[in-house]
């Protein structure tokens, strides 16, 4: 009876131990946040540093098309608050879309741009990673197939595609949309097979190079 007891205590303690070592295997700490937004006396600079980065990196703003317009800025401030839910009021999208087109977008000035050459270099840095992605996931998916640079093949240049799309405010979730659901209609009769299996990321990655050029 003894040796049943010291057997079951012996079980119970060796059942602590493993779930204790468990939870101290799910104890990770994540490196701290080392990219930040460009400085700026705007009242948005504040305000974008604040919200934005509880979500992600000042990295993705750098990998956003550089010439985009007031509306596109406005509406992407939008979008983080609904659908996804960041929490900021609706009185500082203005501020904070301001800021943004001013400082990465369309309005940004040459004195802004020699002001901030080292974020540059950051930005480019993200740029470059963004481009390493596209041009794997274009040899991932053999998309030189139909798509080339500047010429159409079975479909449109990338080219083509990017000047049809030049200042709408929303190209970047359109052409991801268009590349996952596929269809046929919107550049001759030829039907592009819906690239589904791609995840949201790697489509976004794909029209933002594509928009790029």
């Amino acid at each position: 009876m003894m040796k049943t007891t010291n057997l079951g205590a012996a079980l119970i303690a060796s059942a602590v131990l493993l779930s204790g070592n468990t939870a101290l295997a799910l104890d990770v700490a994540m490196p701290p946040e080392t990219a930040t937004y460009r400085a700026s006396d705007l009242p948005g600079y504040q305000l974008v540093q604040r919200n934005c980065m509880t979500c992600h990196s000042a990295q993705y703003v750098a990998t956003q098309p550089p010439g985009s317009p007031r509306a596109y800025w406005e509406a992407t401030v939008k979008k983080m608050k609904k659908p996804f839910g960041a929490e900021f009021a609706d009185e500082d999208v203005p501020a904070m879309a301001d800021y943004l087109v001013k400082t990465y977008g369309a309005e940004r000035t040459a004195a802004s741009s020699v002001a901030q050459l080292p974020v540059a270099k950051l930005a480019a840095s993200a740029v470059a990673t963004t481009l390493r992605d596209a041009q794997t996931l274009l040899k991932a998916n053999n998309c030189s197939a139909c798509h080339v640079l500047d010429k159409r093949v079975v479909g449109p240049a990338f080219k083509e595609i990017s000047a049809r799309y030049t200042g709408k405010a929303d190209a970047v979730d359109q052409v991801s949309r268009n590349i996952r659901a596929g269809g046929a209609g919107k550049w001759g009769n030829v039907p592009m097979p819906p690239y589904d299996q791609l995840k949201e990321v790697d489509a976004q990655t794909l029209a933002r190079y594509v928009l790029s050029q």
